[in-house]
């Protein structure tokens, strides 16, 4: 997961240093992750090495294990609670999250798969190859769009444009769909226009989610950013009585300092992965734009910049484990898109990707330190499952009328 979230703060920091930077920035490291598992478990000699190098695993059984984890996130039946807390009725079966993960492999039909590789993707990834004539690439875009159109409820479309190619022999994709209502809603009459500072110096006018009541939230105040925890509603606890999901926001103190605070993440990507040393805070009031908007790049570049080349070099890439053909020998990765669309609203998120209660408080003697957090100006953020740390999607937002 570190070196998927690496991509997405060096993404961000590409996109910051273009003139007037405007553009918001949203990928899904965890679907990064699972597609780049997938196709590291059809490589072989020196190009397994380094995916598993670059993935933190010892083995490729390591490695699988962790993408099985990974997809059982997923699946909320298995994951929930099945006793939830009686003291917590009230998220009892109240609006469930949506989240879904499903991947997809396309195979040249010329080529056999090795039935070892054929078996990870089958049990691992809950995908089944299936044959297709790659010269037919008017059909296959077809079917990739209309595969992702649907699994993420309509949210991207036209994943691939009329202008991509499609070359084979092996074609992976991932779509990942998430919706969730927050655990304590905004109340829609509230919102209202203010100013959000942009990094030109310029000021818009936004529509602002906001509360103003005094209430108690998972806070972080530090010398150069603040952090607030919004949770999501479970639908079911787990038996520690904590929601599953929540959005963590990390606004620089400074109205122009996201470029070096992320600057300051990228250097050591775990500052961002850890989870940061929140505390009980009383939040005076909450300020956050409402946002809506997509994000779609080609991953190679980014990857290859981080030290994860092998795969996407010819004649470099080896991927005999995948094909039991003479030709495996020919296959590498020219290819690795992404897209990812996310809308933040009173009432929740919702967001797909395609490759894309609070806390119990104990009692003290002490009052919480107090904390205003107004996000009117560029920040981060971070959609993560508390239990595994797994982060589901990450952005940045830069201008909230963008792409509205």
């Amino acid at each position: 997961m570190e070196l998927c979230v690496k991509v997405v703060t060096e993404g961000i920091l590409k996109e910051l240093t273009k003139n007037n930077p405007n553009k918001n920035v949203v990928m899904s490291p965890a679907s990064m992750n699972i597609v780049l598992n997938m196709a590291a478990s059809g490589s072989a000699g020196k190009t397994l090495d380094q995916f598993l190098r670059s993935l933190g695993s010892e083995t490729i059984t390591e490695l699988s294990s962790k993408s099985s984890s990974l997809m059982g996130l997923f699946d909320l039946n298995t994951a929930a609670d099945p006793d939830p807390d009686p003291d917590y009725t009230d998220l009892e079966y109240s609006a469930p999250p949506e989240l879904s993960l499903v991947n997809l492999m396309f195979v040249d039909q010329q080529y056999p798969l090795k039935p070892s590789f054929q078996e990870i993707v089958r049990d691992i990834y809950k995908t089944e190859p299936k044959r297709i004539n790659f010269d037919q690439e008017e059909k296959v875009r077809n079917e990739v769009n209309s595969w992702a159109e649907e699994k993420t409820k309509g949210l991207i479309k036209g994943f691939l444009p009329p202008t991509s190619k499609l070359k084979g022999p092996l074609f992976f994709a991932n779509a990942l769909y998430f919706k969730a209502a927050w655990l304590d809603q905004f109340v829609a009459s509230s919102t209202r226009d203010e100013d959000f500072h942009l990094l030109d110096g310029k000021t818009i006018r936004a529509p602002f989610m906001t509360q103003i009541e005094k209430s108690m939230k998972r806070c972080g105040s530090f010398e150069d950013f603040k952090v607030i925890r919004l949770n999501y509603n479970a639908g079911r606890c787990y038996s520690n009585n904590f929601p599953r999901f929540c959005m963590d926001i990390i606004l620089p103190e400074r109205k122009n300092g996201l470029q070096d605070l992320l600057e300051r993440f990228n250097s050591d990507t775990k500052l961002l992965l850890q989870d940061f040393k929140l505390e009980d805070m009383l939040v005076t009031e909450i300020w956050i734009p409402k946002w809506k908007f997509s994000y779609g790049l080609d991953m190679v570049k980014l990857v290859k910049k981080l030290g994860l080349t092998l795969p996407f070099n010819y004649p470099d890439a080896d991927f005999t484990e995948a094909m039991d053909s003479p030709d495996a020998e020919e296959i590498f990765i020219l290819k690795m898109l992404h897209k990812a669309c996310i809308s933040v609203n009173e009432e929740g998120t919702e967001g797909a990707s395609i490759v894309s209660c609070d806390e119990n408080l104990g009692c003290s003697m002490y009052p919480p330190p107090e904390i205003q957090f107004v996000a009117d100006h560029p920040f981060m953020f971070m959609i993560k499952e508390k239990g595994s740390g797994a982060v589901i999607f990450t952005g940045a937002v830069l201008n909230p009328l963008s792409d509205i």
